[in-house]
């Protein structure tokens, strides 16, 4: 038995059953990846059981923010109507998968061109992909007598 088991065990034994929502319900933060390529950057974020039309995409000066589109009071109120619909559903003994809403941020470094960014979505894998800026070459300043 480890820890966690343990504790929730302790917990279910001094609640007399009852759950405690923060131990059963985690906060979702998917996975990312972000690697640097000689003329851009690219962000792999795992989101598997999404659809490209859960996720909101959006770029605000220098900071990249994802994030779902899901509602987790509307898929609540979903579930709760389907479970009055159909009492045979049956309940839950583990449940270990759940969808929930996350937003993650990050910001940009200073050479990425926030408007050329494009994503793409492939396999429940997000894929981003940051350009950077053609960096300027040194160029000399003529000076003019006055």
């Amino acid at each position: 038995m480890n820890n966690v088991s343990l504790l929730n065990s302790l917990l279910d034994d001094f609640n007399y059953g009852l759950a405690m929502p923060c131990l059963e319900a985690p906060a979702y933060t998917p996975a990312v990846d972000v690697v640097e390529h000689k003329d851009s950057y690219e962000l792999v974020m795992d989101l598997p059981g999404m659809t490209q039309d859960d996720i909101d995409l959006s770029v605000k000066e220098n900071t990249l923010t994802i994030a779902s589109k899901q509602d987790p009071a509307a898929e609540n109120k979903a579930g709760a109507e389907q479970k009055d619909e159909n009492k045979d559903a049956g309940k839950y003994l583990i449940r270990e998968r759940f969808n929930a809403s996350f937003s993650r941020s990050f910001t940009l470094p200073r050479n990425a061109d926030s408007q050329q960014i494009s994503a793409t979505f492939k396999n429940g894998v997000l894929y981003v992909t940051i350009p950077c800026k053609a960096e300027l070459a040194e160029r000399k300043i003529q000076i003019s007598a006055a």
